[in-house]
């Protein structure tokens, strides 16, 4: 079953044609600065699984464990849209957020869960790491 998405603005759309590698939501520094919130959800999948129609800007920064982490976003509207790993080249994380329809997500993982905020309620039932 193909999954879509676009950016706010309807700039930037995609469509995947596979089911995600990994479900994953994050509560590290970067993740709730880039999003704003308590944590990060993102669906990771092959790259050659997704198709991409528009231009985005990127932004790099280097992890915790030294990988440059390229993420993009739209630039008219700056929603964020697609992030890649330079430890794995081949996988594209995107935001659960930016999808058409959601309801297939669950994340499998928290990652930084000693950074998770008191306020940013989790599932119990979802295995969880203090770091990555």
């Amino acid at each position: 079953m193909t999954k879509s998405g676009s950016c706010h603005c309807g700039n930037v759309k995609f469509e995947v044609s596979s089911e995600p590698l990994a479900m994953k939501q994050c509560h590290c520094n970067a993740c709730k600065r880039l999003t704003g919130t308590g944590h990060n959800v993102q669906a990771f999948f092959n790259k050659d699984d997704v198709k991409i129609k528009g231009e985005t800007s990127t932004h790099e920064s280097t992890s915790d464990a030294g990988n440059i982490r390229t993420r993009h976003f739209c630039p008219n509207c700056g929603s964020r849209l697609f992030a890649y790993n330079s430890a794995m080249p081949n996988v594209i994380g995107i935001p659960a957020g930016s999808f058409d329809d959601s309801s297939w997500f669950k994340p499998e993982v928290i990652l930084y869960n000693s950074d998770r905020p008191t306020w940013d309620t989790i599932d119990k039932t979802i295995k969880t790491h203090d770091l990555m």
